[in-house]
């Protein structure tokens, strides 16, 4: 039940709330930023009621999940293709139950993740499709010319101070928040870096397939994902991509 409501929420709620925005602010980005804003307000509000009312969110999805990996641990499909031919059955539950375990704890930045994703490629989308009415919708600005303000890096680095501060103190969920901090913390930074990626293709005079291909190869990997979120930190913190427009 909540996976579905979760789904409904990250899909159609944004929706409406970036159209207002966008009349409002008339800047796309910002109208993206309302809409996630209204689905992390909304999600709030769910794992308050349901915890309430005795039902936990993670509880009732980790339930499914142990479910899940129950029975991917005895499909031999799945374990041919995970390579776990030679590991026990219970060791396999216990492997798989690990990672879930993350995804359940990660679960409230993952959705902001996932939404302000969903929501970039729908208002894309509705951009598009009122351009032809009496009163279309601003078209987002070119990746390549995206950055956060300059604020948001003492931002997120005061948020990560303060959470360091709280796991020291001995808070009973620190390990919880540290992980949903540190996910956040390297998907803005990444957005950075990917505008970072763009701006320099872009100043060689490369194609835009060049751009798409390289944020790619970045993207499904750790040391990938690592070097995007450095080079969005550098670009936001010390001007990289007019260090390299100078050269």
């Amino acid at each position: 039940m909540y996976t579905l409501i979760i789904f409904s929420v990250l899909v159609f709620l944004p929706l409406p709330l970036m159209a207002s925005a966008a009349r409002k602010t008339k800047n796309g980005y910002k109208a993206i930023f309302e809409g996630v804003l209204g689905v992390a307000t909304a999600m709030m509000l769910m794992f308050i009621m349901a915890s309430v009312t005795g039902h936990p969110v993670g509880q009732a999805i980790a339930s499914d999940l142990q479910s899940f990996c129950e029975t991917a641990a005895g499909n031999n499909q799945i374990v041919t293709m995970l390579g776990m031919e030679t590991i026990p059955f219970s060791e396999r539950v216990s492997t798989l139950t690990k990672v879930y375990t993350y995804a359940i704890n990660a679960l409230p930045a993952t959705i902001l993740v996932w939404s302000t994703i969903i929501a970039y490629f729908e208002y894309i989308v509705i951009s598009k499709i009122s351009s032809k009415s009496k009163y279309p919708l601003p078209e987002l600005g070119k990746l390549k010319d995206f950055s956060m303000p300059k604020k948001a890096l003492w931002g997120w680095i005061l948020i990560y101070l303060m959470t360091l501060a709280v796991s020291l103190t001995g808070f009973m969920h620190s390990n919880v928040l540290q992980i949903n901090i540190q996910v956040l913390f390297q998907f803005v930074f990444q957005i950075q870096g990917l505008a970072v990626v763009f701006y320099f293709c872009a100043l060689r005079k490369w194609p835009k397939t060049v751009a798409v291909i390289l944020c790619l190869l970045f993207l499904p990997t750790a040391i990938g994902q690592m070097l995007l979120c450095m080079i969005g930190f550098l670009d936001l913190g010390f001007g990289l991509r007019k260090i390299l427009t100078r050269r």
